[in-house]
């Protein structure tokens, strides 16, 4: 569960200042911190492993070489997350050009598997949930899978969206309600 805002950025300030300094374990620190936690939002988003590693690649690279522009006006995830959610609109961009479509099967580890103790039957029932509503998220336009997964997977607030994405906190607000009812009418209940 991410932390809030307050806590990561007490947490990172270090972090961002090592990193300034060019210090090699900082590097380290931060593929150790934050690639799964990128890797995981980015093929939800982009609905492709490969291509959210490329993403994720490239957006943990671009945060090393690039971080004297980091100002600490924001906290350094929600930083890191702007960088990645630029090269995952590049790769939608490119795959929309190239391909007509592809596979949107998430890995397996995005289901939540409770704890060993219940029957497995509702074990496999849970998985398979989790499984319908990631292919669910994962066919929602890019416009509303985009803010879902920032919103519900990684707990950012309108407010932090809205800066993230340069769109405003109305079109944020818009864009949720429209992907809620997107993915309600795709499961075939009720909007979250």
């Amino acid at each position: 569960m991410p932390m809030r805002l307050e806590a990561r950025t007490s947490c990172e300030e270090p972090l961002s200042v090592r990193l300034k300094a060019g210090q090699e374990e900082a590097a380290d620190e931060l593929v150790v911190l934050y690639a799964d936690r990128l890797l995981r939002a980015a093929t939800l988003i982009l609905g492709d492993a490969s291509l959210a590693e490329d993403a994720v690649q490239e957006t943990l690279l671009s945060v090393v070489t690039r971080i004297d522009q980091f100002r600490g006006e924001s906290a350094l995830y929600s930083w890191m997350y702007t960088i990645l959610i630029r090269h995952c609109r590049h790769y939608q961009r490119h795959r929309r050009k190239t391909q007509s479509s592809s596979s949107l099967l998430p890995p397996e580890d995005f289901s939540h598997i409770p704890d060993p103790e219940p029957p497995i039957e509702d074990a496999w029932e849970r998985c398979q949930e989790g499984r319908r509503v990631s292919r669910a998220v994962e066919g929602l336009p890019p416009r509303y899978r985009e803010v879902i997964v920032m919103f519900y997977y990684e707990e950012f607030s309108i407010p932090e969206i809205s800066d993230m994405t340069g769109k405003p906190v109305g079109t944020i607000k818009s864009l949720l309600h429209r992907g809620r009812r997107k993915l309600a009418e795709t499961l075939g209940g009720e909007e979250l």
